[in-house]
């Protein structure tokens, strides 16, 4: 009897060791099942800013070649996030946003933070990028006027979007360059504190959020960023930062609400679309509220599992969301 108890205890240990092995070999293997492979309209461009070497990625449309420069694009900017790569905002969107650029003849740009991480405008110094007060806002600047000096840019149409760090990227150029980018659309990310100290936009921007009500990491409610049990700085509440930028674009006091169809009821989220009416400046604040929904991206890939980041909602695209959103501003 001791003897089959003791194989039954080498067995539970060695079963309990190799659980957070098989783990990372599944994310892994799902990881490269989604990867999105470069064509040839996309190409790796590398520029010197601050005397550090940066990078991004442009996707050039399928029209491209027959662009007139009379009748300019427009273009986006979609940012990774925290610990992620250009490569990786292209896997996590599923290509969506290249395809979307396809069919409706605009440029995408990934960018890729400094030691893969963006300077949001948080206290964080855990963050190589906000440790050593990385200039990011200059750096998208530089992007931007690269990408125009050799393609036919529409500068009075120029947006941002980005997950997680990203997102509170896209934050962050609403707030400091506001007299270029038109929309942004963050997604499971808000104003910081830090940020809201500072933010006065000289122009109107449109706000879109996209933000999962059981996000584990960026808290739907305000508080503390807490990230493998670190905290990465506060924040605001989802509807305080929506107010703030209702306030700022003149809305109606009272947002108008509608649940959206449940396309996907095994993924147990529904979503709600909560819209800012009348807002003076002409640029809308919108959210839309993931209930169930965790730090990931609706309609897209996987990139940890769900025990770390909570679900995928499956009942919109984000990318055709937010596309659509900056297409009426």
């Amino acid at each position: 009897m001791s003897g089959t108890q003791d194989v039954f205890q080498r067995t539970l240990l060695i079963s309990l060791l190799l659980l957070p092995m098989l783990a990372a070999l599944t994310i892994l293997t799902q990881c490269r099942r989604n990867q999105v492979r470069l064509g040839e309209r996309d190409r790796v461009y590398e520029l010197q800013h601050e005397g550090r070497e940066r990078s991004y990625i442009l996707h050039r449309p399928a029209a491209a070649a027959s662009v007139d420069p009379a009748n300019p694009r427009p273009l986006l900017i979609v940012m990774h996030g925290g610990g992620g790569t250009a490569r990786g905002a292209i896997n996590i969107t599923r290509g969506r946003f290249n395809e979307l650029a396809d069919a409706e003849n605009f440029y995408v740009v990934y960018p890729t933070g400094f030691d893969k991480s963006w300077n949001d405008g948080r206290v964080d110094l855990r963050s190589t990028a906000h440790r050593e007060k990385i200039d990011d806002v200059g750096f998208l600047k530089r992007v931007i006027e690269s990408i125009a000096g050799e393609y036919p840019i529409d500068r009075a149409r120029i947006f941002s979007t980005g997950i997680s760090n990203g997102g509170f990227m896209s934050m962050r150029l609403a707030c400091d360059l506001s007299e270029t980018v038109r929309a942004v659309a963050p997604v499971t990310a808000q104003l910081s504190r830090d940020l809201f100290a500072m933010c006065k936009p000289q122009r109107p921007v449109g706000m879109l959020l996209v933000n999962g009500t059981d996000d584990p990491i960026v808290p739907y409610d305000g508080g503390t960023i807490e990230l493998f049990w670190t905290e990465r700085g506060e924040i605001l509440s989802t509807d305080d930062t929506l107010r703030f930028w209702a306030r700022r674009n003149r809305c109606s006091a009272q947002p108008v609400v509608a649940e959206l169809p449940d396309r996907d009821p095994k993924d147990e989220t529904r979503v709600d679309r909560v819209r800012y009416p009348n807002c003076a400046t002409g640029r809308d604040v919108e959210l839309l509220r993931v209930r169930g929904g965790g730090h990931t991206w609706p309609g897209g890939s996987p990139y940890l599992s769900e025990r770390l980041v909570g679900k995928v909602s499956n009942d919109i695209i984000a990318c055709d969301e937010i596309w659509n959103f900056f297409r009426d501003q």
